[in-house]
């Protein structure tokens, strides 16, 4: 198989088309889903008021579940064209020659959504990815409903993490792709 896994991840300051996206993490794996190369990506949004200081928008439930610190956070964040030129590279350097690099997460056309939005547009994306995606929502469905998982455990990352005995940082992009990696090797055992 000349595929390659994109596992990636987005953490927004809150839920809604206005809202900043604050990070994004991607890793590219390959199909023993073993990392081959990873790129975090801190973001801030091009609108600035009369001051020059930048104008996130956000909520606090956001920050306080993804627990980002927005002044240490705009420290550090690059702009959209900055993470879309990072972003396009690390795609180029892994995008197999036959076929193309294949999305992975958990509400992952979501996440496709919040990158074509904030980092790349769709058909800059295209060129690099591919438009089949793993999304590990339904493979946990199916495999509660054939008694692999339990019938009443929620279907949420952290709880799948928990039944196969993976810690991590939950809302956390670099977290979230990890235990979507776990979860993925995990799964295809069963």
């Amino acid at each position: 198989m000349s595929d390659r896994f994109l596992v990636f991840d987005c953490e927004s300051g809150g839920i809604g088309a206005e809202i900043s996206l604050l990070s994004a993490h991607f890793a590219v794996c390959d199909t023993d889903w073993d990392i081959i190369d990873e790129l975090s990506l801190l973001l801030k949004p091009k609108e600035v008021d009369e001051t020059g200081s930048t104008i996130y928008k956000v909520t606090a439930s956001a920050l306080g579940i993804n627990k980002i610190d927005l002044i240490a956070h705009d420290k550090v964040a690059i702009t959209k064209a900055a993470a879309g030129q990072q972003l396009r590279d690390f795609l180029w350097k892994y995008k197999p020659k036959e076929g193309w690099l294949v999305p992975v997460g958990k509400n992952v056309w979501g996440d496709v959504d919040w990158v074509n939005e904030h980092i790349l547009n769709n058909g800059e994306w295209r060129k690099y990815v591919s438009h089949r995606l793993y999304d590990i929502n339904p493979v946990i469905k199916l495999l509660k409903r054939k008694g692999k998982i339990p019938a009443d455990a929620k279907e949420t990352l952290e709880e799948l993490a928990k039944l196969i005995g993976f810690n991590f940082v939950a809302h956390t992009a670099d977290g979230d792709v990890r235990a979507t990696i776990a979860a993925m090797k995990y799964l295809e055992s069963l």
